[in-house]
């Protein structure tokens, strides 16, 4: 039996998820909607409809039907992958892959939706696949619309949380080396104050780290020093790892992942 409870703790994803199954996994807007009206989160949001038109543009298991603004979307299988332990290589462009696909394995398993810059998704690859196959957000221009929309989408990694509007970003990633640990805090500035989103600026050596206690005294991120931290790839390395035995303790323990 659902209870009046767990129908609010879906999330709008769940909700768009399980009509298009209702809809035999594909159907328009209208007919979504027409689903998802008078659920208890509709009474919360008075937007609920914008929210979803967003939610089906953001999600990667929503696809548009041919031709373009067809209004119809379809349900796309999830692809379901066992990460690996995993180390760093001492190869700078490996590394980057490499690292991205550390966070957004993290993100996935501390509950959130994750995302990276529409070109890393497809060229870096992380155990052999492409960035795209572990990150559950393929597009974050709704939540970020505005001028500076187009350096927010070109952060590293992104994990998000959701309300009863939508997605919003929590923590932002920037994996940067020596000459670029600048630009990556400039970009992780760019996110709007509203979210007061958690910055990481994560780097291979403790070069990197002396510019990022440099840079985060001066103008303009002393004003938000607070908000960002700097973490060497070894301590990602060692988190990552001992995540994935800690979940898959907890799988075989029985506890299932949050939000399922």
């Amino acid at each position: 039996m659902v209870t009046k409870m767990d129908k609010e703790k879906l999330t709008w994803k769940d909700l768009v998820k399980d009509a298009l199954s209702e809809l035999g996994g594909q159907g328009h807007l209208s007919e979504i909607n027409k689903i998802i009206e008078g659920h208890p989160k509709t009474k919360t949001n008075p937007t609920w409809r914008d929210t979803i038109r967003r939610v089906v543009r953001q999600y990667k298991i929503f696809e548009p039907v041919l031709p373009e603004r067809s209004g119809i979307y379809k349900l796309v299988e999830e692809i379901s992958i066992k990460p690996e332990a995993q180390g760093f290589t001492e190869e700078p462009e490996i590394d980057h892959g490499i690292a991205q696909g550390m966070l957004v394995t993290l993100g996935k398993i501390y509950g959130y939706e994750t995302y990276v810059p529409p070109h890393d998704q497809t060229v870096r690859t992380f155990q052999s696949r492409p960035l795209r196959d572990f990150v559950t957000v393929s597009d974050c221009t709704d939540i970020f619309k505005g001028p500076n929309l187009a350096k927010i989408r070109e952060i590293d990694t992104l994990w998000f949380d959701e309300d009863d509007y939508g997605l919003f970003p929590v923590y932002a990633f920037e994996v940067e080396e020596t000459t670029r640990v600048k630009s990556g805090l400039d970009r992780l500035l760019k996110i709007p104050k509203r979210f007061f989103t958690r910055f990481f600026i994560i780097g291979p050596s403790t070069k990197e780290e002396g510019l990022f206690s440099q840079y985060i005294n001066q103008t303009p991120f002393r004003v938000f020093k607070d908000r960002f931290l700097f973490k060497l790839y070894m301590e990602l390395e060692e988190l990552y790892n001992s995540a994935l035995v800690h979940n898959e303790n907890r799988e075989l323990f029985g506890i299932v992942e949050r939000g399922r």
